[in-house]
């Protein structure tokens, strides 16, 4: 109770003509201060592809909901191969890494750091500095990470749009923002809270980007140049201190989260707003981006589909939609990307991130 006067006492001082008694709770206290979160739901397995598309890909009238796997990456490579920097440093020292950010406290306008090239660059020193990654995994090291089961047939892997290594020593803060594909995020080493809000208040947060009429502080940086970073995201709150008087639509947003350990996977629908922070020490997680089946491929679950989910390595990349949100097979005569076969199988397609490491851009 003192901590809340004292708390309400502060933010009449930082607002002046604001009385004590009107200041909302949660203002100017942590990301989702105003109220109590729910917990997303929790499985310790992972279901198979069919149940994974109806019951949380495609659920809700097509917006999906978030669920965790618990120990769902336990048993991958990466888990042993990366759980050191010493090992890290031994085994992948020399792989080119794509992006290094300045600024833990993400702004989207950091910038990357120059001249850092390679993952050994890298963890010489991001103990000591406001850097972390945020790379293409490094060509060497996506065989240390599999798809989960969900994945393995349905269609799934003929979408693949990019992955992800974030690599960092804790205490960074994502901003608020969305995804445009759905998303499945696997913590390696550390621990990190996912905070999650529904698809359904995006009319209410996008609406007047950039300008002070907007209620909850969203800017589009592509709507105007003169914006610093890029995109749409929430870019005028501080996480760490939520000004809800002058951004007041947070005080009536439900939210939910959960805690992302080592070991753990998450599933996160596209469109849905989330917000990360990790806890202090060694951080490591991989995601997968892909564009989700429009309609879910019974037949591929029920011949030729692999015994196993593959890795990174074993898939081609970079699948971009026609239109909106939704993977689906390309006009006549044009292949999609797909899953490679081993000893041969389709070509990477055109403009895939493996096309491109096989050189085909010349």
């Amino acid at each position: 109770i003192l901590l809340l006067l004292l708390a309400g006492i502060y933010a009449t001082f930082d607002r002046p003509g604001v009385a004590a008694e009107d200041v909302p709770r949660g203002h100017l206290q942590p990301f989702g201060s105003w109220t109590e979160g729910e917990p997303i739901e929790e499985r310790a397995d992972v279901p198979e592809p069919r149940e994974f598309y109806d019951k949380y890909c495609n659920s809700d009238r097509g917006r999906g909901r978030p669920v965790v796997f618990r120990g769902a990456a336990a048993k991958m490579p990466a888990t042993t191969s990366w759980n050191t920097d010493d090992l890290l440093l031994e085994r992948y020292g020399e792989e080119a890494v794509s992006g290094v950010e300045y600024n833990l406290k993400e702004t989207r306008a950091g910038g990357n750091v120059p001249g850092m090239r390679t993952l050994r660059q890298f963890l010489s020193a991001y103990n000591t500095s406001d850097i972390y990654m945020v790379s293409k995994v490094p060509a060497g090291m996506k065989a240390d990470v599999d798809f989960l089961p969900c994945m393995r047939c349905g269609g799934y892997l003929n979408y693949l749009d990019t992955h992800t290594l974030w690599l960092g020593r804790g205490g960074s803060k994502s901003v608020v923002h969305y995804d445009d594909q759905d998303n499945i995020n696997c913590m390696i080493a550390g621990k990190k809270r996912f905070i999650f809000i529904h698809p359904s208040y995006k009319e209410q947060i996008e609406v007047y980007p950039n300008s002070d009429r907007n209620r909850f502080g969203w800017v589009d940086a592509d709507l105007d140049k003169s914006v610093p970073g890029y995109g749409g995201f929430v870019g005028k709150i501080d996480v760490d201190r939520v000004d809800l008087i002058k951004f007041p639509g947070w005080k009536d947003v439900t939210w939910s989260f959960v805690d992302l350990e080592a070991g753990d996977c998450v599933y996160i629908p596209f469109q849905w707003y989330h917000q990360v922070t990790a806890s202090p020490g060694r951080s490591i997680n991989v995601h997968y981006w892909y564009f989700r089946p429009k309609r879910f491929d019974s037949s591929s679950c029920e011949t030729n589909a692999p015994a196993v989910a593959p890795t990174l390595a074993d898939c081609s990349w970079g699948y971009e939609p026609r239109q909106g949100h939704f993977g689906e097979a390309a006009p006549e005569g044009q292949a999609p990307d797909e899953l490679r076969r081993p000893g041969g199988g389709p070509a990477a397609a055109p403009g895939s991130e493996a096309a491109a490491e096989a050189g085909a851009f010349g």
